[in-house]
């Protein structure tokens, strides 16, 4: 009996294939498929007269020695679990029970005690020591037992049990064993796992490797008492050239990968000879998948995905959410995936049933619609939860078929492998629940709602077999490869080494006590040290170049904070790579665009355009001239800010054109918007009609209308400048007794009108200058301009000096003059005047002026 040990990049792995080309009648058993199924192709590669059978997890070998025993999978703990809470309904979790994520939380909880050794019945025991008081414990045992009696009655194991049965099987029965089984890949052992090897060592040559890192000593000191003999490997291989890069945002950090790849393929370096390692999939698996296809480079990820995140089960969830709120327009219209349909639907809002989408859609989506007829009467019928998963199985015809016109891709045969890999996990863990309900008749509700959680609880693998390609790979995945240029990304503190979370059921205390009685739980310095122990381990999966990296500013171009574990690194960051793109060849350059030189569009303008250029050209071009428009706004959104200020100007409108008293004219504004938008009744339309009447009725108190002038509510005025005629709207126009003396008054549903009051000063906020320029335009004279905030209490803010009113309405006219001039010009450059304005541009994710800062900032650095 063996023990190899050493630090990671010793040569354990290569020490062990290579005695199994020798024996290969022996075993070697790893943690995971996807490692055994990379050691078994790289010896099928080299030609080795090795069998497939003889690289195999931990979990098939177990399978293999007892085949009746059936192991409870995430989908039944969770499942038994919710029903021994919503039996027992434990007051000490009362306020966690409602919570998705308990029952799973219980789950690991529990599993982590078993797999320690304790079970419910030491669990018990372990409470007359003082290991644990109070009543969460106390019912957190009870509800382990409820847990390992059900499981017994349904004929399920833990995986604890699951290796005890197995060590025992083994001792009893002595089965047929191979010569030689060599256990490789795993950081440490369960105490079910040491009991497995226990039992194995008497029966088998036994070769058993473990990395030297302070979480397994614990391992080797068990396997020590066993009788091993340890046998210490030194690194074999040089360290390899190390390069830390730091780019301006987490898109350019893996572009800055892609480039990198690129320009090792370009040296004669094999797709598969790179790989990239990540902590965990999000965010950076999508990203890299993308960037990486974009620049036509092969990437092969290794992980797993959420079943409900693939598009085939999405659109199942959708229809079935659908039809369970009688069709429901909105999810409906999501179930059918129609692009039209969305904005069309959510302008009808709230709408429902199938008619409504048949009298708002095209004639070319009718039959999809009509399709779903034949699920409405699933909605009211009840069926045994068998027949339920075969209807719900009948969902794929829901699927169009792939559309194969003209050459067939690799790539469209991974997509339609990936949809019929879909729809097996899916009709599988559908399979999977119906033993778990009965064979009692139920509404299509009830089984949905233990489906949805099951489904949650369920993973996904694409299949993908192509030998050259990139890897993509989490760390754990990473143990049984070397290669020789290897990416390690995300390197941010808190994300890699992962910060360490506190466990909702066992608390940091009572785990310590634990601890010092014998059962060997995890505790937090302990999952810190392991996270530790995976970085360094991360740091010798290369064997020629090792590029490390990180991000300097998030998504919201905030900076962000490197993770300390690379200080003692001491390296310096290196520019990043910048994509540019060059055409494959020579063409003619074509004659710079210029909007100038496209028919005008822009003969006429109003005021608040001209401001919205004068805020930024980017948001001007985008609104105005390709009028682009944000969807339709949901019922509940549609009373929003700007829709409170516009009632809130034709309330007051409305009374000086004698339509009532405020109270009345905003009363029937309100009717009117509510019943025109469709917006339902809720405590937000309440609020909203409290504050406006509460902000007219201060503004009553406080009009300041000089005596004896006339007031005149959304006057409509003209101004023709630089040829371009300006059209807009006063909100009140004060003239004077003789008509030669106006006052202009601006309406803002806002209580900070002084800041406001800058912008006319900075040249950026033009209307009430443009109007008392109009107004000058016909004779009259400007003799004030006010701002009025309207907004609870009634905030003025401006001036009654016709010098300075004057000087605002020359300021308007230079600033009005100048963005005709540019916007003629073509300038659509993103250059916002007022930064704190972005966060309202409907435009700033299409300009990227996040991105724009955080690239300025890193070099102003």
């Amino acid at each position: 009996m063996r023990l190899l040990l050493g630090l990671p990049g010793s040569g354990k792995t290569t020490l062990i294939l290579d005695e199994l080309r020798r024996h290969p009648a022996g075993r070697l058993l790893v943690p995971t498929s996807t490692m055994a199924g990379h050691l078994r192709n790289q010896l099928a590669r080299e030609g080795a007269p090795v069998r497939p059978s003889s690289i195999t997890t931990i979990a098939a070998f177990l399978h293999e020695l007892t085949p009746a025993a059936r192991l409870a999978s995430p989908i039944d703990l969770d499942f038994i679990l919710r029903q021994i809470l919503a039996d027992r309904q434990p007051k000490p979790f009362a306020t966690l029970l409602q919570s998705p994520g308990f029952a799973p939380a219980l789950a690991n909880s529990l599993e982590d005690l078993a797999n320690s050794g304790c079970d419910a019945l030491q669990w018990a025991a372990l409470r007359t020591l003082g290991v644990y008081s109070g009543p969460s414990m106390q019912a957190l045992g009870l509800i382990y037992d409820d847990l390992e009696t059900e499981l017994k009655r349904r004929g399920l194991l833990l995986r604890a049990q699951q290796m005890l049965d197995a060590a025992r099987h083994i001792r009893e029965n002595i089965p047929p064993l191979p010569e030689d089984i060599y256990i490789d890949g795993f950081f440490s052992f369960s105490r079910g796992e040491l009991e497995l090897i226990r039992a194995l060592k008497s029966l088998t040559r036994l070769t058993i490797t473990l990395p030297e890192w302070p979480g397994a000593t614990p391992c080797l000191e068990s396997l020590r008492q066993m009788g091993f003999r340890e046998q210490r490997l030194h690194p074999v291989r040089t360290t390899p050239e190390r390069v830390l890069v730091a780019s301006t945002s987490r898109q350019r950090e893996v572009e800055d990968i892609a480039l990198r790849i690129l320009e090792h393929r370009a040296s004669g370096l094999e797709w598969r000879q790179m790989g990239i390692v990540l902590r965990k999939a999000e965010p950076y698996a999508p990203l890299l998948e993308t960037t990486c296809a974009r620049l036509g480079i092969p990437v092969r990820a290794y992980f797993t995905q959420p079943l409900t995140g693939h598009p085939v089960v999405r659109t199942y969830i959708h229809i079935i959410e659908a039809l369970l709120s009688q069709w429901e327009c909105a999810l409906t219209a999501k179930a059918l995936a129609i692009d039209p349909l969305h904005d069309l639907v959510r302008a009808a809002l709230p709408a429902e049933g199938l008619g409504t989408l048949l009298r708002i859609a095209a004639a070319e989506f009718h039959a999809r619609i009509h399709a779903l007829e034949a699920l409405t009467p699933w909605a009211t019928e009840t069926a045994t939860p068998a027949e339920w998963a075969a209807r719900l199985c009948t969902l794929r015809a829901f699927i169009p078929p792939p559309a194969i016109g003209g050459i067939v891709t690799p790539q469209d045969l991974r997509t339609w492998r990936g949809q019929a890999e879909a729809q097996r996990v899916f009709e599988s863990t559908l399979q999977e629940i119906v033993p778990l309900l009965g064979d009692q008749p139920m509404f299509l509700e009830g089984f949905w709602r233990e489906a949805q959680a099951a489904l949650k609880e369920a993973t996904l693998r694409l299949p993908d077999h192509r030998r050259d390609a990139v890897h993509l790979l989490d760390v754990y995945e990473a143990r049984q490869w070397e290669l020789p240029v290897v990416f390690l990304c995300g390197l941010l503190e808190g994300e890699f080494p992962r910060a360490a979370t506190p466990d909702p059921v066992l608390s940091e205390e009572i785990r310590h006590h634990l601890r010092h009685n014998g059962t060997p739980v995890s505790t937090r310095t302990d999952r810190e040290a392991e996270e530790a122990f995976l970085f360094d381990f991360a740091l010798t999966r290369a064997t020629r170049q090792l590029v490390l990296s990180y991000p300097t500013h998030d998504e919201k171009g905030q900076p962000t904070l490197r993770t300390f574990a690379l200080d003692h690194l001491e390296l310096k960051p290196a520019p990043p790579r910048i994509i540019q793109v060059r055409p494959a060849q020579p063409v003619q350059p074509a004659p710079p665009p210029s909007l100038a030189a496209a028919p005008p569009q822009h003969d006429h303008f109003r005021p608040t355009a001209l401001e919205s250029f004068l805020q930024c050209p980017f948001q001007f071009f985008a609104s105005h001239t390709l009028k682009l428009r944000e969807p339709n706004p949901l019922p509940h959104e549609r009373l929003d800010i700007l829709a409170q200020g516009s009632l809130i100007h034709q309330a007051i409108a409305d009374h000086y054109r004698g339509m009532g008293s405020f109270e009345q004219a905003f009363t029937r504004v309100l009717e009117r918007f509510l019943q025109r938008k469709r917006v339902p009744p809720s405590h937000r339309v309440e609020l909203a009609r409290v504050l406006i009447l509460r902000s007219l009725a201060l503004y009553e108190q406080d009009q300041r209308i000089p005596d004896g002038w006339e007031t005149h509510a959304e006057k409509e005025l003209e101004l023709i400048l630089d040829g371009a005629l300006i059209k807009g709207r006063a909100d009140r126009v004060d003239i004077s007794p003789d008509g030669k003396q106006v006052a202009v008054v601006d309406y803002k549903f806002t209580s900070s009108v002084a800041a406001r009051l800058k912008k006319y000063d900075e040249g950026t906020s033009i209307q009430g200058g443009l109007y008392l320029a109009a107004l000058c335009q016909d004779g009259a004279t400007p003799a004030a301009f006010h701002l009025a905030g309207v907004r609870n209490d009634t905030k003025w803010s401006g001036s009654d000096e016709p010098e300075e009113v004057q000087a605002w309405v020359g300021k308007a006219l230079a600033a009005a003059r100048d963005a005709i001039a540019r916007i003629r010009q073509g300038d659509i450059t993103v250059k916002p005047a007022d930064a704190d304005g972005c966060k309202y541009c409907a435009f700033a994710d299409a300009c990227r002026v996040k991105s724009v800062a955080a690239l300025a900032a890193s070099a102003e650095g």
